[in-house]
């Protein structure tokens, strides 16, 4: 039972794996299109989102065409190249916990947003997000820094190995669960501030940090910001229990049936479902807000005009060229 795990696995990278790079890389481009638009540019959470589509194009590119490239293309040159695997490594970690980071940060801001203190909804702003995003980037850049000395490969694998290996694991645990925890406070302190603002005045008039209404566009970036936890929760669930399992399993001495089987666990919690993770935000946000949908289909409407009005009027100057331009006379001696 346990020998069809492998080609199963195998199919999954074939065939499901350049699907999720095409979804990923489309979805992630017209979000980040979206969000730069000069009314989206004005609001914290909408770039938190921004920047967090970048971060999931260069994880979605970074880490799975490699696996692709290596199985239709062997042998694979991130596990014949010291270099380049750690440099992998390094990139995938980053922009996987930096996306992470910008999720926690956006549903901060969704509290701050919603609180009824003027202190901490001074904290839902755009010199905040302008300063925040690049320092958690910078923090990730360092953080990260010790998988370019420590990741090795060994027996054709890009890996980390030995004590540094059981200390990444343990760390991984950490830093995986950490974000989960900080999104279901936030999430529940939002919900609470909700509740409580709906006790006191009427919901259509609660109050922003710059004293405005909140408009649909903010209640749609909640919304979003809601479904995507809820995502991130579910997808992400299995890979930090599959860390745990195997740091606790190490030094068990395994069949060949039991190690086909973790393997393919560890294939699906660890690399699948966070591969889906960072291919699902078109979906999430397509189908949680309003005012992204309607973004999207001005900004295709505007795109299809371009294509078909401007060959037109291309062909039209070329044609009105044509017509003014005189003609060469001859005369005969």
């Amino acid at each position: 039972m346990s020998t069809i795990l492998l080609p199963i696995q195998q199919a999954i990278t074939r065939y499901i794996f350049p699907i999720v790079v095409a979804v990923g890389n489309c979805g992630n481009l017209i979000i980040i299109i979206v969000f730069s638009q000069r009314g989206r540019r004005t609001n914290p959470c909408s770039l938190y989102l921004l920047f967090g589509a970048i971060a999931n194009i260069v994880n979605v590119n970074i880490a799975i065409i490699p696996l692709i490239n290596a199985l239709l293309n062997p042998p694979d040159p991130f596990t014949q190249s010291l270099a380049l695997c750690r440099v992998r490594g390094y990139l995938i970690h980053i922009s996987n916990h930096y996306f992470r980071t910008l999720v926690v940060l956006a549903c901060i801001d969704r509290y701050a947003m919603t609180s009824m203190r003027i202190s901490i909804r001074n904290w839902s702003s755009l010199k905040v997000a302008r300063r925040a995003i690049p320092l958690a980037f910078i923090s990730w850049l360092l953080i990260a820094s010790h998988i370019l000395v420590f990741e090795d490969i060994q027996n054709g694998r890009c890996f980390v190995f030995g004590l540094y290996g059981t200390v990444f694991s343990f760390y991984n645990i950490i830093i995986n669960i950490l974000p989960g925890c900080f999104m279901l406070v936030t999430g529940f302190l939002t919900m609470r501030n909700i509740h409580r603002s709906r006790m006191r005045i009427n919901p259509t008039e609660q109050i922003t940090n710059t004293g405005r209404l909140v408009n649909k566009k903010e209640l749609d970036l909640l919304k979003i910001v809601v479904a995507e936890v809820c995502v991130y929760l579910t997808l992400t669930t299995l890979y930090p229990i599959t860390l745990i399992y195997s740091s606790f399993t190490s030094n068990v001495v395994k069949n060949a049936d039991r190690v086909r089987i973790e393997s393919f666990i560890n294939f699906i919690g660890q690399s699948c479902l966070l591969y889906f993770t960072s291919s699902s935000n078109f979906f999430i946000y397509t189908a949680t807000s309003k005012s992204f949908r309607h973004d999207m289909k001005k900004l295709l409407f505007r795109l299809k005009r371009r294509i078909t009005v401007r060959p037109t009027i291309i062909a039209n100057s070329i044609m009105e060229l044509a017509v003014l331009r005189p003609q060469r006379t001859t005369t005969h001696t």
